[in-house]
């Protein structure tokens, strides 16, 4: 019952971060809500990680949601009306061995978006993080069945 438009492009950099923001207004004239949710992994021990594995993760997972988020804002806030959902993870409130990049981005996430509610709230935008646990989705389906079963292992409901 509603419909979509595919922009196609890469939040790390942020003249494509606002671009997609500025289809979605051309499109339907103005942006209630944006997710944040784009995510990538570079996974290897802290000592082994290259500094392009690093900066990938930090470009994607954290300064993408800067961007988006920057763009986004300007239009909610003339209109003091808005919604902004960033997807965290419980990896940025506890870490993760061999996801020190993917921990300190979603770390940070959370920090921004506490940042971004403070600065906006007084323009009506309500900003909000979601710090998920562990998800099946490609970017786990590459862990090791002992690696998961230790995330799993310290799930209170196991699941």
């Amino acid at each position: 019952g509603g419909s979509a438009i595919v922009v196609k492009g890469d939040l790390a950099k942020a003249a494509d971060a606002q671009a997609l923001i500025q289809a979605a207004v051309s499109e339907w004239g103005t942006i209630d809500a944006l997710v944040n949710n784009a995510g990538i992994t570079r996974d290897t021990l802290m000592l082994r990680m290259k500094p392009e594995q690093w900066q990938a993760v930090i470009d994607v997972n954290l300064s993408g949601v800067l961007y988006a988020t920057q763009a986004a804002t300007k239009v909610m806030a003339k209109k003091r009306k808005g919604r902004i959902v960033n997807i965290s993870s419980v990896v940025g409130l506890t870490g993760n061995a061999g996801r020190v990049n993917y921990a300190a981005a979603k770390a940070g996430l959370i920090g921004m978006t506490r940042s971004v509610a403070r600065e906006f709230a007084g323009r009506g935008l309500l900003v909000n993080a979601i710090a998920p646990g562990f998800i099946e989705s490609e970017m786990t389906g590459v862990l090791s069945s002992e690696v998961e079963a230790a995330i799993l292992a310290k799930i209170p409901l196991g699941t």
